[in-house]
């Protein structure tokens, strides 16, 4: 009689490992990618928990106001420049924002055929304030730049500014300034007072030693009306 009762146990045991082992099977099975994901289960309600519908009687809850739309955003200035047309020059030259270097120096381009426009003060087309264009004159590996035609400026000659969204500012020459390289003018790159441009390139003696020019050279423009 203990014969049957023995294989009767070692049935049980063999089907709870059986079970064990399909469990663990489950748990460090890898999660398919294609599945969805799922998300948190809703609250389970009891019939004690579900409130008793409102009676006829009962006021409306008052819904709260919406809320006001948020007011409009500033309007953005104006594009960024991204050519310049002179009258000298067969083409468009490129602009590429600059700013300024640890030496307190404005930062130029390597290349004279690209110019940088001072990205920290005004923009051509701002109401108000210089908007700065700086480049090298010439350079020893790439030649001679587009701004070696500044000292070929007349009074009333129009240079023309292209921006990001293709709108046109033009400007007309009223100034051609050369200034010692220790002494350019402070208020040069001042963000108010009236709009105008500012051409800057080097120029006077060049020493050969240093292979740096003596002074700056500045050109002042006007927007057209």
């Amino acid at each position: 009689m203990k014969a049957p009762r023995v294989r009767h146990l070692l049935v049980l045991v063999v089907a709870g490992l059986l079970l064990v082992g399909s469990g663990l099977a489950l748990a460090l099975a890898t999660p398919r990618a294609d599945a969805d994901d799922i998300g948190r289960p809703p609250a389970v309600t009891t019939p004690s928990d579900v409130p008793d519908p409102p009676s006829p009687s009962s006021a409306a809850t008052p819904t709260a106001p919406a809320p006001s739309p948020a007011p409009p955003p500033p309007p953005a200035g104006p594009p960024a420049p991204v050519t310049i047309s002179l009258p000298a020059t067969p083409g468009p030259v490129p602009l590429v924002p600059v700013g300024v270097l640890d030496s307190g120096a404005l930062q130029l381009p390597e290349r004279p055929t690209e110019l940088g426009w001072y990205a920290a003060g005004a923009i051509p087309g701002d109401p108000a304030g210089t908007a700065v264009i700086a480049g090298h004159i010439d350079s020893a590996q790439f030649g001679a730049g587009p701004l070696e035609t500044l000292l070929e400026l007349r009074l009333d000659d129009v240079v023309e500014v292209t921006d990001a969204a293709g709108g046109l500012h033009r400007y007309t020459v009223r100034s051609r300034t050369s200034h010692p390289k220790s002494a350019l003018p402070p208020d040069l790159f001042r963000t108010d007072g009236p709009a105008q441009l500012a051409l800057v390139t080097c120029g006077g003696a060049f020493d050969e030693r240093t292979g740096q020019y003596a002074d700056n050279l500045v050109v002042i423009a006007l927007p057209v009306p």
